[in-house]
């Protein structure tokens, strides 16, 4: 299953990665620190429709170093195979100063989830 952009804004892309959990979905978010300068504060939170359930991990650190990366595990259960649309909130600060929050809809998720 390839890769999907969720958010490529402000210099910071974020990409999920997919596999199956048993019965449930696994995205491995990647946030990937395009610019100079390095990230702190870093705070990625989702939310799906109340038919699916999603269970959020710790990111792997607060801080993204210039071109640097951090992780962060979802694992999200569909029993009702409803469509899979996803809000993203992504909150942080760069250079010392707070960032402008960056807020986006998923919603061209892989067919067979």
């Amino acid at each position: 299953i390839p890769p999907l952009t969720a958010v490529n804004k402000q210099g910071l892309l974020v990409t999920f990665n997919f596999s199956r959990d048993g019965d449930k979905l696994k995205i491995v978010a990647e946030s990937r620190n395009n610019t100079t300068t390095p990230i702190s504060n870093y705070v990625f939170q989702a939310a799906v429709p109340r038919s699916i359930q999603i269970a959020l991990s710790a990111a792997s650190s607060s801080t993204i170093s210039p071109n640097g990366t951090v992780h962060q595990e979802m694992l999200i259960n569909n029993p009702t195979q409803a469509t899979l649309k996803m809000r993203v909130k992504i909150a942080y600060s760069s250079g010392g100063a707070p960032a402008p929050e960056i807020q986006e809809t998923v919603g061209s998720f892989p067919v067979s989830f």
